[in-house]
């Protein structure tokens, strides 16, 4: 069975660069995961025509499927995704009380961006094709194409933290939300905690008004395993950093990752751990990320004035401990750092998921990885090094301590985790949701034990 997909990204954007039109791919998992999907099976793409020349190509066929984009204003772009989708929902679901904005405008143009949605998807239904929605921008879109009469299976799957019910009704529009995401046939979240608080949330909510049996399920977003596995070491990169420890992360610019956090837990270990000066460096990685918002430039001069200091404070002429780039870095670029890096730290204050940590287990031969307790990812790799990013000294003596690792710890480490990551890789997880979609649609649904 097809299916007609719906996403706030389109899988490729078609842009006009120095007056040339170019064609950019979206990449990430799953965008990737789905594009492959849709080679092979066929259906309708249905997505946000963000790109300056996408207003030219409002339905194109690409790769075995058709794309359809839905256009939007300034003024609609500003209410639906930056005002309400990240200036609302985004810090909510990741417990930044402080951050939320509560913007009835905001809300109003998010509901008619998600209406535009809805009509894009009426035009091109049929009754044989799944709808299947993705994340917290389109919350409204499965209660909208009800209202339209429309009653083909439809799946929405959330990829970021829910959030305990008591923290989520601070929203306003909570039970609206809630309204439309259990008019699907089928909810999706990356583990059982979220999928808990959901149930918690609507049971808070809607008092039992909705029935959620056989409809929520926890399948955790896999990667592109046979890829990064694949990846070759770049020995000149590698004897770059001489033979010093390489520790490593890569992260877009966001409140939610701890990066000055993991500046400071550097500046920690220096001052408790003093003989490894000179010994590592940490190659620190940041995107770019709404580089129009005010607060994310103050975000990254203070990241950088932190850097700043910990290197003026620590570092020599022939050593600087912190090296920082903050710029997108090629996929092959990624993976030589994947490869060569002796611990990945992966530590953000809160994470639905985080698949850099996946990826990077698949990638390395002999790396470590330390993962943050409020990552998602925790739950499918209990073997790495676990802390608390808001523990300055954990974290110091978690990077001493995976310096300090017996090689045969690591490779039973590593091997449970590569086990872990192969066998539930993103083919397993769009099996897995397509497999129970049609058993619940088919009437035969039985609980499996994951």
């Amino acid at each position: 069975m097809s299916y007609l997909l719906v996403t706030s990204r389109c899988p490729i954007t078609h842009d006009n660069v120095r007056g040339k039109h170019v064609v950019k791919e979206n990449v990430g998992g799953v965008a990737t995961g789905l594009r492959n999907m849709m080679k092979k099976e066929g259906g309708v793409w249905v997505c946000w025509g963000d790109g300056n020349l996408d207003h030219e190509y409002q339905e194109e066929d690409y790769e075995g499927y058709k794309i359809v984009r839905v256009l939007i204003n300034q003024r609609e772009k500003n209410g639906f995704y930056d005002e309400f989708s990240n200036g609302t929902l985004w810090p909510l679901f990741h417990y930044f009380r402080d951050r939320i904005k509560i913007n009835n405008i905001g809300y109003k143009y998010y509901k008619a961006v998600n209406e535009k949605f809805a009509d894009k998807i009426a035009k091109y239904i049929n009754k044989d094709i799944k709808i299947w929605v993705h994340d917290y921008q389109l919350t409204l879109v499965p209660g909208i194409l009800r209202t339209k009469g429309i009653k083909n299976f439809t799946i929405f799957s959330w990829h970021i933290p829910w959030v305990a019910s008591e923290f989520y009704a601070i929203l306003p529009r909570a039970r609206d939300i809630l309204e439309s995401m259990v008019q699907s046939n089928m909810i999706t979240f990356h583990n059982d905690q979220y999928s808990r608080n959901f149930r918690n949330s609507c049971e808070k909510l809607l008092f039992g008004e909705y029935n959620l049996e056989n409809k929520l399920f926890a399948y955790s977003l896999g990667i592109d395993y046979e890829y990064f596995s694949s990846a070759e070491t770049n020995q000149r990169l590698k004897e770059s950093f001489k033979d010093k420890k390489i520790i490593f992360s890569i992260d877009r610019l966001d409140y939610t990752k701890g990066l000055t956090n993991r500046v400071l837990a550097i500046e920690n270990l220096m001052r408790r751990y003093p003989h490894y000066h000179g010994k590592f460096v940490y190659v620190m990685v940041v995107t770019p990320s709404r580089t129009s918002v005010s607060e994310y430039m103050a975000m990254k001069r203070d990241l950088e004035m932190t850097i700043g200091r910990v290197n003026g404070q620590y570092g020599d002429l022939e050593w600087t401990p912190i090296v920082y780039m903050y710029r997108k870095i090629s996929g092959p670029t990624l993976l030589s750092y994947y490869r060569i890096a002796d611990i990945a730290l992966i530590t953000p204050l809160i994470d639905g998921l985080n698949l850099v940590s996946k990826e990077f287990v698949a990638a390395t031969e002999h790396g470590m990885l330390i993962l943050s307790l409020f990552a998602g990812a925790i739950y499918n790799l209990p073997q790495a090094v676990i802390v608390n990013p808001n523990d300055l000294d954990a974290m110091a003596d978690a990077i001493d301590r995976c310096i300090k690792m017996p090689l045969e710890e690591i490779r039973q480490r590593l091997t449970a985790m590569k086990n872990s990551v192969h066998v539930r890789d993103i083919r397993w997880w769009i099996y897995k949701i397509d497999g129970t979609s049609e058993k619940i649609k088919n009437g035969s649904f039985a609980l499996e034990i994951n």
